[in-house]
């Protein structure tokens, strides 16, 4: 059986272990979001309070906090599943929470290596579980999963582990494994070209809604 989506989900009594993500990190994100959120929005409403549009900045805060909630959620539900007696890891994504399962018979390679973050300041390992043509069964990052998790997942793979020497950035990876990475990183134009729609269509929803505000307000 080769990478792919299905619809059964791993139940409480799953007898694999199941891998999560760190509170630690959770708590660092919102922190970070708080410090940020926090000052904006107090700012906004101190300028618009009373006779502004404090009602457009309460509905954007309102969707800032729905969004926050939802991203929360799919945190703590992003998984692994493995384990010794089992043929099948699951895994389910932060994204829309989406469940893949592959065979551990599947993996070929396991690729490590320590990647630059986007700042370049510093490195995070990685670790590519690889199957035929060097396309990704498995993905874990530093950023979110312990020394201790890419243990437990290593150890249960017998193939062949292949370290890149020395510290490489996304762009050297995806010239070499392009399939390790995920779709976006692999298009960067792509990527960039999501991020300014999002922002526009953002600043569209708001801009109008504020426009709205202003004709029924009395």
């Amino acid at each position: 059986m080769t990478h792919k989506s299905a619809s059964s989900k791993p139940s409480r009594n799953d007898p694999r272990r199941r891998l999560g993500q760190p509170r630690s990190l959770f708590r660092r994100g919102l922190i970070a979001a708080l410090t940020f959120t926090v000052p904006v929005f107090g700012v906004l409403y101190a300028l618009t309070i009373p006779d502004g549009p404090w009602l457009a900045v309460a509905i954007t805060q309102a969707a800032a906090v729905v969004a926050a909630i939802a991203a929360s959620v799919s945190y703590f539900r992003s998984a692994i599943w493995i384990g010794p007696d089992s043929p099948t890891v699951t895994e389910r994504g932060f994204f829309f929470g989406r469940l893949t399962h592959f065979d551990k018979a599947d993996a070929v390679s396991i690729l490590l290596a320590d990647v630059y973050t986007s700042d370049g300041s510093e490195t995070r390992p990685q670790m590519v579980i690889l199957g035929a043509d060097k396309k990704r069964l498995l993905r874990m990052r530093g950023q979110y999963w312990s020394p201790s998790d890419f243990d437990i997942v290593a150890a249960e793979f017998d193939v062949p582990v292949f370290s890149i020497p020395g510290a490489v950035s996304t762009s050297e990876l995806r010239e070499d494994y392009p399939h390790a990475l995920y779709t976006l990183e692999r298009h960067p134009v792509m990527m960039g070209l999501i991020a300014v729609g999002c922002t526009a269509a953002t600043a569209a929803i708001l801009m109008g809604a504020l426009a709205v505000i202003r004709t029924v307000a009395p």
